[in-house]
C-alpha cells in the first residue's frame, strides 16, 4: 500500500490553519488571579475557562506532584480544591514567596488558558516553525501525509516521508518501513522534530520519540540552527530509520505486552472507537481470562506482572492501525490531531527503556514440576 501525499492546496490550507492558531500570551502577578473551580480562574473581576492541562500545570506550580495532584482531584469537593489552591498560589506570590508572576498561554480562539508556566521562555512561532520544516521537507525531498492542528492545545504536527527511504527489520517478514520525520509545535513543550515511520504492509504510521535523532529546538539561532541540521543529516545518512528502532521492533515482537501495557494502548482508542476498541487491542478479552482464574480488580502492580496472549509489537500495530485506518472502517469521533497524538503517545511505548517483560526469565519448570520440599520440613 502507498502512503498518501497532501495536494499543495490541502498543504496551503493546513499551513493557515496552523497559522491562525498561534497561542497568546501574557505574564500576570500571580496575586491577580483567583481560582474559582477546575474549569475557571478569575483575573480583575473576569473570569477564564482553562483546561484540563491548564489545571495540572497550575497543580504543578503551587509545588503538588503529580501523584498527590491526582488523590487531590478524586478526594476534595470544587470549593475546597479552589480554596486550597488560592491559599498556596497567595503563599506563593507574597514577598517571601518564589513566584510573583505567572504567564498565562491561551487559546486564540476559544480564549482559554491551557497553560501555567512560571516564564515567559522565547517560544519559536508557529510560522517559523512551519518555515523550518517545509525548508527541510523541500531539501529532502519529502512528501506531507499528514498535517493536524489541535483546536484545543494548539499543537501543531507535520508528518512528512521520503518514498525512497526504505529499510526493513531483518529477521522479520513483511517488516518494512518507509522513513522521515514528525515536526510538531507545542505551547507546552516547544518545537519538537521526531523520526516518523510507516510500516509498508499496511501503511500505519508512528512517531518516536526514542532515538537520539529526536530534537528539540528552543531557538533559530545560527549556532541551534547549525546542530539541529547536523542531527537531521545523520537521519538522512541514515535512510532516515532510527538508531536502534530495528532491535526494538524485534524485541517487541519476542516479548509478550503486560496487562498494564495492553490497557494504556487500549485507553487511547477506547474514546474514539468505545467497545469496538476490542477489534484492534483484545483488552477485555484478556482480563476475562484472568477473572476466570480468579484474579479481579487487579492493582497496577499486578497488571505489570501479568503477561497478555499478544506481543508488545502486536499491540502497538493494533493503535497504529486504528489511527491510520479506524475512521474508514468505524464510525468515530477522531479528528487528525487525535491521529497524530495516538501515534506520538504509542510511539512512547516502544521507546520505553525496558518493556515490563522484556528481561523475565523464562521458568524452566511445569506447574507440575514444582515441589514442596521445604513445606514438608517440620
Amino acid at each position: 500500500m502507498s502512503i498518501q501525499t497532501l495536494s499543495q492546496t490541502a498543504v496551503a490550507d493546513k499551513k493557515q490553519e496552523s497559522i491562525n492558531a498561534q497561542s497568546l500570551r501574557r505574564t500576570l502577578p500571580f496575586r491577580d488571579i483567583s481560582m474559582i473551580d477546575e474549569k475557571t480562574i478569575e483575573y480583575k473581576g473576569t473570569r477564564i475557562g482553562i483546561t484540563k492541562q491548564a489545571f495540572k500545570s497550575l497543580l504543578a506550580l503551587v509545588g503538588m506532584s503529580q501523584t498527590f495532584a491526582d488523590k487531590f482531584s478524586k478526594l476534595f469537593n470544587p470549593e475546597t480544591k479552589a480554596q486550597f489552591i488560592n491559599t498556596m498560589k497567595n503563599a506563593m506570590a507574597s514577598n517571601a514567596g518564589k513566584l510573583s508572576n505567572v504567564t498565562l498561554v491561551l487559546n486564540p480562539i476559544s480564549k482559554a488558558v491551557i497553560l501555567f508556566t512560571k516564564e515567559d521562555k522565547l517560544q519559536i512561532s508557529n510560522d517559523q516553525m512551519i518555515q523550518v520544516a517545509e525548508n527541510m521537507i523541500s531539501d529532502s525531498s519529502m512528501g506531507v501525509s499528514r498535517w493536524s492542528t489541535d483546536p484545543t492545545t494548539g499543537i501543531i504536527t507535520i508528518d512528512a516521508h521520503n518514498p525512497k527511504a526504505e529499510f526493513e527489520v531483518l529477521g522479520l517478514s513483511n517488516e518494512v518501513f518507509t522513513g522521515g520525520v514528525t515536526f510538531r509545535n507545542s505551547p507546552m513543550k516547544g518545537f519538537e522534530v521526531m523520526p516518523y515511520v510507516n510500516r509498508q504492509w499496511c501503511t500505519n504510521g508512528l512517531t518516536t520519540a526514542m532515538a537520539q535523532e529526536a530534537y528539540q529546538l528552543h531557538s533559530l539561532d545560527n549556532k541551534s540552527m547549525e546542530s539541529f541540521f547536523e542531527n537531521m543529516q545523520q537521519l538522512r545518512r541514515n535512510n532516515y530509520a532510527p538508531e536502534g528502532f530495528a532491535d526494538r521492533v524485534r524485541q517487541a515482537n519476542n516479548t509478550p505486552a503486560s496487562l498494564r501495557e495492553m490497557q494504556f494502548a487500549h485507553g487511547l482508542i477506547s474514546k474514539h472507537a468505545g467497545e469496538r476498541a476490542e477489534q484492534w487491542v483484545p483488552l477485555q478479552e484478556n482480563l476475562n481470562e484472568y477473572n476466570k482464574a480468579g484474579f479481579e480488580k487487579l492493582t497496577t502492580d499486578q497488571m505489570k506482572m501479568a503477561k497478555t496472549n499478544q506481543s508488545v509489537w502486536s499491540v502497538i500495530n493494533g493503535v497504529t492501525h486504528f489511527s491510520s485506518h479506524g475512521t474508514g472502517i468505524i464510525d468515530t469521533n477522531m479528528q487528525q490531531h487525535d491521529e497524530a497524538d495516538i501515534q506520538t503517545r504509542i510511539g512512547n511505548l516502544i521507546g520505553k527503556k525496558s518493556f515490563d517483560h522484556e528481561n523475565t526469565m523464562p521458568n524452566p519448570f511445569s506447574k507440575e514440576q514444582l515441589q514442596q520440599t521445604g513445606a514438608l520440613l517440620n
